[in-house]
């Protein structure tokens, strides 16, 4: 049981100040998913661009990713200026992602499939490297907000609420843009961008640099930075409990979001027989179930993290994911389309744990590498889940797009698809759903901070540095 700390006063972040910095989680959500979920129906489907180069367009911006995240977290660690080391970018890059998202569904429909996938990838990678400028600093800004064990899991609480308020919305913005009161997809699409742009990546993506606190910047402002950007990025990514977390991170999103990518054909053209309409509004109460589990898992998954440790909760969740990916085989089935909700009972908290669980585990980490290394680097640390965030996202869509040409799947066909065409997208979708939490349950095995463990490193680095 993990009772025996009691967070200190003067660790405890204000109401306001947690429900400021967690409203950064509604962009973050969005910005992670919201081009790959609204490209695919729009570019793909309505556009007619081809799935593989569909997929290609989703990947490249993550290569691009794989430069610019370790990047940009190091000038974050690095920047010094009256407003902080973090701060600023969070501020300059909402405004820049609002812009750079609008501009994607700007496309002209008479482009043909070369200009179009051009349009998207160039689109995209603009989208990125403005989410990048945002996404890095927020999440090494979160991670600065208190040194308290506990309070740290408090506070994700506020993250995953608006994170899980985000993925509540995500799932309609596709649905809306079939409404009958725009000219077509392309025209819906245009509209929710501009709703996004304005409310949620300006209006919510500015309050954390609004009211977020950089506490451990004093610190950072002290230390001699003779650790060189690679060795840094080395050592950061080579310790036990980072590779543990890595792995868990990258297991998720990259397995999960294949089946995730793969459950809209799925369910239109297993579960609903073809209808598309049918299939997308089935797929977004799907998602919306997915949605009402995680505020309820937000409060279970705190109390567990609290009650019995990050780490043994941890293990909870993935066993009931492991076991609800075997279910995805059952429950999507034509004979009865809505058992599929129950797919959010089992697979719902996984979720929910990579915003309430994880993040908090991912503070820690944060005093172990300072601890181990002697440099305060949340920045180095937050690019490298930020960039296995997302490229676990994208990547994917790659892959799906292999599955979907191996299957032979034919989008002309409709529900009439060659036999056996069902049966491999089915494979796929359950095999990539097990594997996810499997996968995660060994990578769990490395990260090594305990309670006990992350408190004796908290005093030692107070003892070495003094008190923020």
């Amino acid at each position: 049981m993990s009772d025996s700390h009691i967070t200190d006063p003067k660790d405890i972040v204000p109401l306001k100040q947690k429900l400021a910095v967690g409203a950064g989680g509604f962009p973050i959500q969005n910005g992670g998913l919201v081009v790959q979920y609204m490209a695919q129906p729009i570019f793909q489907i309505f556009l007619g661009l081809n799935p593989a180069l569909f997929g290609l367009a989703m990947t490249i911006p993550r290569i691009w990713d794989a430069f610019t995240d370790p990047i940009m977290g190091r000038v974050s660690d690095r920047y010094k200026s009256k407003y902080g080391r973090r701060r600023p970018f969070v501020f300059v890059g909402a405004i820049a992602v609002a812009l750079c998202f609008l501009s994607i569904w700007m496309v002209p429909e008479s482009m043909g499939e070369t200009g179009t996938f051009w349009w998207l990838t160039i689109g995209s990678v603009l989208f990125f490297t403005a989410f990048t400028v945002y996404s890095v600093p927020y999440n090494a800004l979160v991670y600065e907000q208190t040194p308290d064990y506990h309070e740290r899991t408090r506070l994700m609480f506020y993250l995953a609420l608006f994170y899980n308020i985000g993925n509540l919305c995500v799932n309609w913005y596709v649905p809306a843009t079939n409404w009958s009161g725009f000219e077509n997809p392309l025209v819906g699409a245009r509209w929710i961008a501009v709703g996004l742009s304005v409310f949620v990546f300006l209006g919510l993506g500015l309050l954390p640099a609004i009211y977020g606190k950089e506490r451990f910047y004093e610190v950072a402002q002290k230390e001699n930075n003779e650790i060189g950007f690679f060795k840094a990025i080395g050592q950061a990514a080579s310790s036990k409990p980072m590779m543990g977390l890595v792995g868990i991170v990258f297991a998720l999103n990259f397995c999960g979001t294949i089946a995730g990518s793969i459950a809209m054909y799925i369910v239109i053209y297993h579960v609903k027989s073809g209808d598309v309409a049918g299939g997308l509004v089935l797929n977004a109460w799907n998602g919306t179930g997915f949605a009402i589990v995680g505020f309820a898992g937000i409060f279970i998954l705190r109390w567990l993290a609290i009650k019995f440790g990050k780490r043994k909760a941890m293990f909870y969740v993935l066993l009931l994911t492991a076991l609800g990916g075997v279910s995805k085989w059952f429950i999507f089935t034509p004979e009865h389309p809505y058992l599929l909700l129950l797919d959010a009972v089992l697979n719902g908290p996984v979720w929910v744990s990579l915003g309430v669980i994880v993040p908090s585990m991912i503070a820690d980490l944060c005093d172990w590498d300072e601890h181990k290394f002697g440099e305060r680097r949340e920045g180095i640390i937050s690019s490298v889940f930020t960039w296995i965030t997302k490229f676990g996202t994208s990547f994917t869509f790659l892959v799906s797009g292999i599955a979907l040409h191996f299957s032979g799947f034919d989008e002309a066909l409709g529900a009439d698809q060659p036999e056996g065409t069902m049966t491999t997208l089915r494979i796929f979708f359950v095999g990539a759903s097990v594997a996810a939490p499997v996968l995660a349950m060994f990578c769990l095995k490395l990260y090594n901070i305990s309670e006990e463990s992350a408190y004796q490193v908290r005093k030692e680095l107070e003892e070495r540095r003094g008190t923020v």
